[in-house]
């Protein structure tokens, strides 16, 4: 083997490794990213949230209906010593999301029927020190939406 060939063979095996390297990191970045949406989020600390709720190819509903819907239902504590404030915020999974916010529609813990507002919030509270809310949550695509029935998304307690 000339100097030639040991040179192109190191060359073919370091585009090779490289491409290996991409492909494998492309991989695992968009697992990681696909894998990350999928649990239910909390942000403060102290607050204890029961359940996981993603929301996964949601049906299309008319509200006169909505009694056929199983809600999602999870529990959220305080095991802080203090008085909490709590936000519940439904978010998409996808950027590209072609479901506006407001052909999503809701239903928390009272049965009132609300459209879900651009910034995803649904539930606005405080929670005192050991004190547990059980939540019961129902979410579905308003039946004027035309488009393609493709939502999946998920909460977030903050």
């Amino acid at each position: 083997m000339n100097k030639y060939d040991r040179i192109i063979r190191r060359h073919v095996i370091s585009i090779i490794m490289t491409l290996i390297f991409l492909i494998v990191s492309t991989y695992c970045w968009f697992n990681f990213k696909i894998f990350e949406v999928s649990y239910l989020n909390y942000e403060k600390s102290g607050i204890v949230v029961s359940d996981n709720i993603a929301f996964n190819n949601l049906k299309q509903v008319k509200d006169e209906d909505i009694n056929k819907i199983k809600p999602y239902s999870f529990s959220i504590s305080n095991t802080n010593d203090t008085k909490e404030d709590i936000t519940i915020t439904i978010v998409s999974d996808l950027l590209d999301e072609s479901i506006s916010n407001n052909y999503l529609k809701y239903s928390i813990n009272d049965g009132t029927i609300k459209s879900l507002n651009m910034d995803g919030v649904v539930y606005i509270d405080s929670i005192d020190n050991n004190e547990t809310k059980n939540i019961n949550l129902k979410v579905w695509i308003s039946e004027n939406y035309k488009g393609e029935l493709n939502y999946n998304g998920r909460v977030i307690v903050s």
